[in-house]
């Protein structure tokens, strides 16, 4: 597994982080937020990408999304056991969540003067269209740099993966239905490993003031650590981050005979819609659960079998309330037994790379028998009652696990983990 988050530029520290409930939201530096009503984030600090790993072709097209997706990638495989490049490594799969990357305000001008643009497509000849094609923000590139599976094109072309390839865009859930998918590529037999997850940037002027429109963001400015507040009485929006999460999935004996560490199962995987709102969740929980269910039936487990859930838990007013009706829709008294928390409390939404960066916080809990916190719960809201670990890690046996991601539009995924005994 890899990571690059809000709270460390590896895996471990990231764990290390969400384990002390450590917070990796700040005042905004991607641009000048000043006079946004949000001025705070979870950005990835001091991320440094070597262009000079990239092939000669797609140094100009990897924008800073792909490359937080590629760094996390490399510290996937090499995690693994698995050389970054390997010429005659096997048909590896690949399965990410991603989106087009963003531009930054400040290159809208380029991209869309028309008193710049138009003579450039027009005339080829002409000296806009030289100045265009060289541009590097731009350039005869610019409609391959705003495509959502050029990340996973530029991997495969860096890691040599050439087995199936799927790109997903299900807004919050994107990285969880590719990890979904790249279950099912092994299960069927299209392929024995697979590189799984999402990486995603959104931190730009048009996408904060966006949500921040659908008022769906939190305005906590002053107490940029403690805005994100899932399932408190007084939490009032999600905090938008950036960042990347990577999985080798494997199948069991192919693993085994290669003498590879295994973390953990991936037994269970459940996917659903809504079919109620684009933004809103269904104030009686439906669609959550189902796909719960569903991961569930997967894995061959019935509700006794699950100790802790990674909930979705995004700091709105309805998501937390509907979530919660989710959980108790399939759990019903046992509910109130299984610890649940939302890390989104410490490194914020990664909007499309959350599902994969909370299931390796999941996996990570399963290893390590401990149930992270939700961080900034000191009111709780009567309408969501159940145990959400508030503040402080826990100690405690995990065997089985779930993961839960319930995006806009109503595109829910659970990915259920499980201890590996050998």
């Amino acid at each position: 597994m890899g990571a690059v988050t809000p709270l460390g530029n590896d895996m471990e520290t990231t764990w290390q982080a969400v384990v002390h409930g450590r917070s990796g939201i700040g005042r905004i530096t991607r641009f000048d937020a000043s006079t946004f009503p949000v001025k705070i984030a979870g950005e990835v600090k001091n991320f440094q990408f070597d262009c000079s790993l990239l092939p000669r072709d797609c140094a100009g097209l990897v924008g800073r999304s792909a490359q937080l997706g590629i760094a996390a990638a490399r510290m996937a495989l090499a995690d693994a056991g698995l050389e970054w490049y390997a010429k005659e490594r096997p048909a590896m799969g690949i399965a990410l969540g991603a989106d087009e990357e963003y531009i930054p305000l400040r290159l809208i001008t380029e991209f869309f003067n028309r008193d710049y643009l138009y003579p450039a497509y027009s005339d080829p000849y002409a000296a806009h269209a030289r100045a265009l094609q060289e541009s590097p923000a731009a350039g005869k590139l610019f409609s391959l740099r705003r495509r959502a599976d050029l990340g996973t094109a530029v991997t495969a072309v860096l890691f040599n993966l050439r087995g199936p390839a799927s790109t997903v865009h299900t807004a919050c859930s994107s990285s969880g239905h590719a990890i979904g998918q790249a279950k099912r590529f092994i299960e069927s037999g299209d392929c024995d490993s697979a590189l799984a997850g999402g990486h995603c940037s959104m931190l730009t002027e048009h996408a904060v003031a966006g949500f921040y429109l659908l008022g769906t963001l939190s305005t906590r400015n002053n107490d940029p650590s403690r805005a994100s507040r899932p399932f408190d009485r007084t939490r009032d929006g999600f905090v938008m981050s950036e960042g990347a999460g990577m999985l080798v999935l494997e199948e069991l004996s192919h693993a085994q005979k290669r003498g590879a560490r295994i973390y953990a199962e991936l037994t269970g995987c459940g996917s659903s819609s809504n079919a109620y709102r684009i933004t809103d969740s269904p104030p009686d929980g439906r669609g959550g659960d189902l796909c719960m269910k569903r991961a569930l039936a997967d894995a061959g487990k019935d509700i006794s079998a699950i100790d802790y859930i990674n909930a979705h838990g995004t700091a709105t007013v309805l998501n937390d309330k509907s979530e919660t009706r989710s959980i108790k829709n399939v759990f019903g008294a046992r509910a109130y037994q299984i610890p649940v928390s939302s890390t989104k409390s410490m490194h914020g939404h990664l909007v499309n790379a959350t599902s994969a960066v909370e299931l390796i916080i999941t996996v990570l809990a399963v290893r390590d028998n401990i149930i992270p916190p939700t961080t900034n719960l000191t009111e709780p809201d009567p309408a969501c009652d159940l145990d959400y670990v508030p503040n402080t890690a826990r100690e405690k046996s995990i065997r089985t696990a779930i993961s839960n991601s319930l995006a806009f539009g109503g595109q829910n995924i659970a990915l259920v983990v499980e201890k590996f005994r050998g």
